[in-house]
């Protein structure tokens, strides 16, 4: 789905359509405001009439209030609309994102969605705002400033016809510069958010190994880049206002020349010259606004240019129409001659199949990159198969609805993620419905009741950001707590209790095994005796299937698992 901004606006078309409307009556106060002043010069002050100068005074006060008050009214129409479709801009970005399979958020980092979601639509609200605010008063005062002036004067308003030309080299040259670098600015803004958020993420890393040098360094090359990159657009966007005003301010110079000369041989009067000048000064204030308002299109273009980007992704990994709802029991599955791989050169797991029949504990062992990973994540569709196929119950698993899948398997991963809130909270993001007999059986099964308990608020207390306030091993057993909540029929743990020592972790596995009795468990691992007591063991080498047995047949016939476990218990 393309992005188009006209839907979001639609929202909001009153004040939309309100707010030029409330700057178009401030910009007539603005062109009245020098005529009047002119009265006061030419008849009020030479013939020494003050209660005509304190009328017309009074006068250009209520008008100038009635003016301000319009311009509050604009002020407010911009903020609703602006504030609005960003609110509303970002909220579908972010339901977009949710839809993104793991490929397509391979494709893109955390940091540069987030500059997307954050940053752009803040320049596509700058955007919106400055036109409510300018798109009828600076063309208005511009159109009407030069006519009034031709109206004083035709001859001195055509200095300002010469000098037009001259605007719009200067309007185009700007607009030709600047126009493909801020498509720089943001990828080096993304670039810089990458390098802090790695740093602010992994400093204990960065200290353990004293690279803090190193560290500063490459984030100082990429913030000179970005710095380097803005000074340019700043340099071209900083002349278009300055030499704006120089040509115009000369103009006005040549007008007070011209017109004193006028004056002289009564040709013109000297309200007449200072009404001139005003709106002179009116028109520069108005070619200024319009050159902001070009400049800040300019960068809403690459803004919208990326946001676009975001709704154009469609997920690689999505329900199909009249997709099934699986059966609530415990099903049969079956990997068929599958392969995949991320970047359709190097399989990553190759022609695998087994059958796992319901209620079975599956144990996936084998080195560093051997893709245990890569198989389970195949079974909840995190990504899609690029050969054979995935059977449950007979079927496809692409012929499943994904919702329904995803509920119907549910998985712990090797990085354990907790979210801010509560302990409560986090354990009932499977299932918001779970009664608290349910979360505690979790928490006993997960071997988190303990710790849990001691806590002065239990299940209450807080949980930071990433659960923070936790350790890893804390993390990991309140992860596995919140994928039992809900009685899933597949249970995936993709190697979860590598924090855990040696006797938690055979608890765990223990309780597991009691209060999911039926329910179908894949134990990814590191370590042998954790996967030995599993109904069949699958050893991977390099993608490739090595061994598939107890773990007595493996000791006989799979020299891989042999090496892991003699390794392991010398």
């Amino acid at each position: 789905m393309k992005f188009k901004l006209i839907p979001y606006l639609n929202k909001y078309k009153w004040p939309l359509a309100l707010g030029p409307i409330f700057k178009f009556f401030e910009a007539i106060t603005d062109l009245v405001t020098p005529i009047l002043v002119a009265l006061i010069i030419d008849r009020g002050i030479p013939n020494g009439d003050k209660n005509f100068i304190i009328t017309i005074s009074v006068i250009v006060i209520v008008i100038n209030l009635v003016g301000f008050g319009f311009a509050i009214a604009c002020q407010k129409c911009s903020a609703l609309t602006a504030f609005g479709v960003g609110k509303d801009i970002r909220r579908d970005i972010y339901s977009k994102i949710t839809t993104l399979s793991a490929s397509e958020m391979d494709k893109y980092t955390t940091m540069s969605l987030t500059n997307r979601a954050v940053h752009d639509v803040a320049q596509v609200q700058t955007a919106i705002g400055m036109t409510i605010r300018q798109v009828s008063r600076a063309p208005f005062l511009l159109v009407g400033s030069t006519i009034a002036a031709m109206i004083i004067n035709i001859r001195l308003s055509l200095i300002f016809v010469a000098v037009m030309p001259i605007i719009l080299i200067i309007f185009f040259f700007v607009m030709k510069k600047t126009n493909p670098l801020f498509v720089k600015v943001k990828t080096n803004l993304d670039n810089v958010s990458n390098v802090t958020r790695e740093n602010l993420s992994g400093n204990r890393v960065v200290r353990a190994f004293n690279k803090q040098q190193y560290e500063i360094e490459r984030f100082e090359r990429a913030n000179e880049k970005f710095m380097n990159v803005n000074i340019k657009v700043g340099t071209y966007s900083s002349i278009l206002q300055p030499i704006l005003s120089l040509v115009v301010n000369l103009a006005v110079v040549l007008v007070i020349y011209l017109g004193a000369l006028q004056v002289n041989v009564g040709g013109l009067t000297q309200g007449q010259i200072v009404s001139f000048i005003n709106y002179l000064t009116q028109i520069s204030a108005s070619l200024v606004a319009i050159a902001r308002l070009i400049i800040i299109y300019i960068r809403t273009g690459s803004s919208k240019k990326r946001i676009n980007e975001v709704f154009m992704m469609e997920p690689s990994v999505k329900s199909k129409e009249n997709a099934m709802a699986l059966d609530d029991k415990i099903p049969q599955i079956e990997f068929k001659n599958v392969s995949f791989s991320y970047n359709g050169i190097k399989d990553a797991l190759k022609d695998f199949s087994i059958k796992i029949m319901p209620g079975e504990t599956i144990g996936v062992i084998g080195g560093t990159g051997s893709g245990k990973s890569t198989l389970v994540n195949l079974l909840p569709r995190f990504y899609n198969v690029t050969k054979g196929e995935i059977l449950i119950d007979g079927k496809n698993i692409n012929s499943y609805d994904l919702k329904s899948l995803r509920k119907f398997v549910s998985i712990v991963p090797q990085n354990p993620t907790l979210f801010s809130g509560t302990i409560e909270s986090n354990l009932k993001f499977r299932d918001p419905n779970a009664s608290s007999e349910e979360l505690t059986k979790a928490l006993i099964a997960s071997q988190s009741y303990g710790f849990v308990s001691e806590k002065p608020n239990g299940i209450k207390s807080n949980v930071e950001r990433g659960g923070r306030n936790f350790s890893g091993g804390q993390r990991q057993r309140l992860t596995i707590a919140r994928a039992i909540v809900g009685n899933p029929k597949i249970l995936i743990l993709d190697d979860s209790s590598s924090a855990l020592d040696f006797q938690t972790d055979y608890e765990l596995r223990k309780a597991l095994k009691l209060t999911l009795k039926n329910t179908t468990k894949i134990y990814v691992s590191q370590r042998t005796n954790s996967i030995k007591q599993a109904d069949k063991i699958i050893v991977l080498d390099s993608g490739n299937v090595v061994g598939i047995g107890d773990h007595n047949t493996l000791l006989e016939t799979c020299e891989v698992y042999r090496e892991i476990y003699d390794s392991q218990n010398r």
